[in-house]
């Protein structure tokens, strides 16, 4: 367990990118506004946040609720770089001891070290093993107590017209159920523009646009192809109670050629966001 000492003094003046914008306050505040819906989180006493990544929503809801012990679990360590973000972000010079990081091995079960009141997972399930998740769902429904919620998000789904997350080098709709991955490669590599503020994320300052490219294209090929009906199939099957549900709809015209080989609602549904119950 990754633990770091506190200070937390904040300031979130000083925010100066649109991506830990995103993270830090729209993902950490939509969490709490659906869990906080079903749960009265100022006297809750744990809270998991599953494939937290580089750790800013986990930060996010930890800072907002300084009584909840709230942990990320990951199977990388960028968490690990997140003390020099936020006292660049935040002009928090220290984490706050409310908050625990944990690296895991991938399918590692979690119910056998942990009991908590929620799970949240924001834009993660499409980046695991489809064949993984009713085996990690239902290891999650063991983690959280009896009455407890687990809240997810992903977006975009794959289906959708920009699945792909390549948008920020093709910005047309459904390019990658359109064209050959040859293709998709060479526009990808090939592309000069600029690299939209929303987009901006660690890996864009952290490697150089060769490298980034390809972390993109390595990312796209691992993407999985579920639909919001089967992620809320494998929640019920896990044994939650779906007490709340909204996917993101695009009104966009489809192509018929993807109509013959796909469900219309798939392709636009861009996607979802699901609130269950033990």
């Amino acid at each position: 367990m990754h633990r770091f000492p506190s200070k937390t003094a904040w300031s979130p003046e000083h925010i100066s990118t649109v991506w830990f914008d995103s993270h830090f306050n729209h993902a950490a505040t939509r969490v709490i506004d659906w869990v906080g819906a079903e749960m009265d989180l100022d006297n809750a006493s744990s809270i998991l946040d599953f494939g937290c990544g580089g750790g800013v929503t986990t930060l996010g809801v930890a800072l907002r609720y300084p009584s909840v012990e709230v942990h990320g679990v990951d199977v990388g360590d960028k968490f690990l770089q997140l003390p020099d973000l936020v006292t660049e972000q935040l002009h928090l010079q220290q984490l706050p001891d409310n908050l625990h990081f944990h690296r895991i091995q991938p399918l590692q079960p979690l119910a056998e070290k942990h009991a908590v009141d929620a799970v949240f997972s924001w834009s993660v399930f499409e980046h695991v093993p489809q064949s993984d998740i009713p085996a990690i769902f239902t290891d999650l429904h063991g983690t959280i107590k009896e009455g407890g919620l687990f809240f997810l998000q992903i977006e975009p789904l794959y289906y959708s017209p920009w699945g792909s997350h390549l948008r920020r080098f093709v910005d047309i709709p459904w390019a990658h159920l359109f064209w050959p991955s040859e293709r998709l490669h060479d526009v990808v590599m090939n592309y000069d523009g600029e690299i939209p503020a929303q987009h901006q994320g660690h890996q864009y300052h952290a490697l150089d646009m060769e490298d980034f490219k390809r972390f993109h294209l390595e990312e796209f090929s691992s993407l999985n192809r579920i639909t919001a009906d089967q992620i809320r199939m494998h929640v019920q099957d896990a044994g939650f109670e779906v007490v709340r549900e909204q996917r993101l709809n695009m009104d966009i015209i489809v192509p018929e050629v993807l109509l013959e080989q796909h469900r219309k609602e798939d392709l636009l549904t861009n996607g979802i966001l699901l609130l269950a119950k033990k």
